[in-house]
């Protein structure tokens, strides 16, 4: 491993003071840690208490906290500024007198003194850049030198090399949650966005580590609960979809039902589950990736990304997030759409491998250009309009109160209806392209065929059929979605 900080290490002997190894800890080994008096512990604490209470009213409220948080140059958004308020708010009235207070800063530094003393293996009262870099390493965190000298840089107020626990105990004093390495992690990059000034740029690396498997769980956990939900709505789409012939959502009903029974509903789901998961992550993680490169591009706080900045973003990753898992969603249509002879559907592996066999490999991406020119404005539409709709609620609703459930469900189902009736007649074109062999005589000839035949056989109505069931399947798709999204965000610490 290696990295050393700026300075050369001075002795570990002359700059900590030892503490006991093992053993329950209690308020006694952290003021011994801290080479503090209780009385001057009690003096700091009434001090910091002071410091949050401008007005000395005797107690600390929401808009004391912010305020406090703003001039120490923490992070001071609502949820922070929220969470701090609601950890230290032992009664829930809304404020925090001194004795509350206390209690909190009693209980937050015992904690962060276990891990301190879990980290610094040696025993020695200090945490070498080795030390930290062991407990990085075991949370599963990879960092480089650069990385792991900025982390002791940005807590070693003294410049000395190490990190003293009254080092570590003042930089996570105010830190809400609870003090595990994976946290105090994450804790630093937010804590970066205000050391670098006006740039507002996360160092390179600071988020890869962490939140790039996090958001991959939280969105393919998110697509793929809603679409086994929605199961049955989208295998009633795509067989009116192929319909070439006038559609009627009863018969087409009664026809599944026929096929396969209660099941035949969930034909193709097992694929469909698989497909979404990966397409989910990949789209959620995109976007959130794209959001941050446009904002350290306009050097603006994430809230001001803006309209056109969500609509790029969610477009793009859709994209992205469509192509890499497109020869999937090909053969899900085929299996949905296949014709059962005995009541028998092929084996994935042999539906595939007849496509490769009989159409060759340029098969699997039949109907991707229509799908791309749909994905990019239904994907842009989709996550612009949820999250300005979030927005919009969150500020003239509910007066800068965090949005619930049922206001995440809600603007999860406008913005996926809105986004699925906009780009309806690419989708029924798309899945008319995936459903038919290329090797017959009626096959079509390319997106502009389908187009031209639809229209002039079925009319305008034709680009639109299934679109009952799509949108029954959509809004609550949409809003199953995003709650589980946002949900997982939360049980992750992504937010």
């Amino acid at each position: 491993m290696g990295a050393k900080t700026n300075n050369d290490m001075k002795s570990v002997s002359n700059c900590c003071t030892p503490v006991r190894k093992q053993g329950p800890v209690s308020m006694d080994h952290v003021l011994l840690a801290s080479q503090e008096t209780k009385e001057q512990r009690e003096l700091r604490i009434r001090s910091l208490f002071n410091f949050f209470d401008t007005t000395n009213s005797g107690y600390l409220d929401y808009a004391h906290i912010e305020a406090g948080l703003s001039a120490l140059q923490i992070p001071s958004d609502y949820k922070y500024a929220k969470d701090l308020l609601y950890a230290c708010d032992a009664n829930k009235d809304g404020r925090v007198d001194y004795q509350e207070f206390k209690r909190y800063m009693d209980a937050k530094e015992l904690e962060l003194y276990r891990i301190f003393q879990a980290i610094d293996v040696e025993h020695n009262g200090c945490i070498l850049p080795e030390e930290l870099w062991d407990a990085l390493v075991r949370a599963g965190i990879q960092i480089d030198d650069e990385e792991l000298a900025r982390f002791v840089e940005r807590v070693d107020k003294d410049n000395n090399g190490v990190i003293t626990f009254e080092e570590w105990r003042d930089f996570l004093l105010l830190y809400p949650h609870e003090a595990t390495i994976e946290n105090i992690y994450h804790y630093l990059e937010r804590v970066c966005l205000v050391d670098i000034g006006e740039q507002a740029v996360i160092p390179e690396g600071i988020s890869k580590h962490i939140h790039a498997s996090r958001y991959l769980i939280a969105g393919a956990v998110a697509g793929a609960t809603s679409r086994t939900a929605t199961a049955p709505l989208d295998r009633l789409k795509v067989v009116l979809q192929v319909q070439t012939t006038r559609a009627h959502v009863m018969p087409a009903i009664k026809s599944i039902w026929k096929e396969g029974g209660f099941l035949g509903f969930f034909r193709g789901n097992g694929l469909n589950v698989l497909k979404v998961a990966p397409e989910s992550a990949i789209r959620f993680y995109t976007y959130e990736k794209l959001k941050a490169f446009i904002v350290n591009a306009k050097g603006e706080e994430a809230a001001e990304i803006g309209t056109v900045g969500r609509l790029c973003s969610g477009g793009l990753a859709g994209a992205v997030a469509q192509t890499a898992i497109y020869p999937m969603d090909l053969v899900k249509t085929r299996i949905q759409t296949y014709v059962c002879e005995g009541g028998r559907i092929p084996k994935l592996r042999t539906i595939s491998r007849d496509i490769w066999v009989q159409e060759g490999p340029r098969a699997f991406y039949r109907g991707l250009v229509p799908s791309l020119l749909g994905i990019v404005p239904y994907a842009g539409i989709d996550l612009a309009a949820y999250e300005t709709l979030k927005d919009v609620s969150k500020k003239h609703i509910l007066h800068d109160g965090e949005p619930g459930a049922l206001v995440q469900l809600g603007c999860g189902t406008i913005s996926g209806a809105l986004g699925a009736t906009c780009v309806y007649p690419l989708q029924v074109v798309r899945t008319r392209m995936q459903a038919q062999h290329s090797s017959t005589d009626t096959a079509y000839k390319g997106m502009a065929d389908v187009f031209r035949r639809t229209f002039q056989h079925e009319g305008f109505r034709g680009f639109y059929k299934g679109l009952f069931p799509n949108l029954l399947k959509v809004v609550p798709s949409a809003s199953i979605t995003y709650l589980v999204y946002e949900s997982m965000k939360k049980s992750l610490d992504l937010e």
